[in-house]
């Protein structure tokens, strides 16, 4: 694993060099980086273990096709999350993973996969 340091190129940019050899590494097509979190987020991104990715987008197909097959289940959650927003539900209900499982337990379902991450899906952030 290559050493690296965030160094300020102007008195607004970052670059990523290599801090043995002094090389640069990353510079952001020239342009470098307006912070140092931005310089090593991008960093991280850039050297993650790609072999998961393929098995995190498997699982989100998965869980899509499985919102899409139970309809019912995804309507209910729809009309919560609703009456949720426009403060005509329960007050001290919130669209979370208690939820979700109240919703399967009504409804019989099982998963495979855990109530966060089809929250994350239905929500589009996963």
């Amino acid at each position: 694993m290559t050493n690296i340091s965030v160094v300020k190129i102007k008195a607004d940019r970052f670059i990523i060099i290599d801090k043995d050899t002094g090389e640069v590494l990353d510079d952001a097509q020239g342009y470098g980086y307006k912070s140092v979190k931005k310089a090593y987020a991008a960093w991280a991104y850039k050297k993650r273990d790609r072999s998961k990715d393929s098995e995190r987008e498997a699982k989100r197909r998965h869980i899509r096709q499985w919102l899409k097959d139970h309809k019912e289940f995804t309507s209910e959650l729809e009309m919560y999350a609703f009456d949720i927003t426009e403060g005509s539900g329960d007050p001290d209900e919130k669209v979370d993973t208690k939820l979700v499982r109240k919703i399967l337990k009504k409804h019989l379902l099982e998963i495979d996969f855990t109530p966060n991450e089809l929250l994350k899906v239905w929500r589009g952030k996963f």
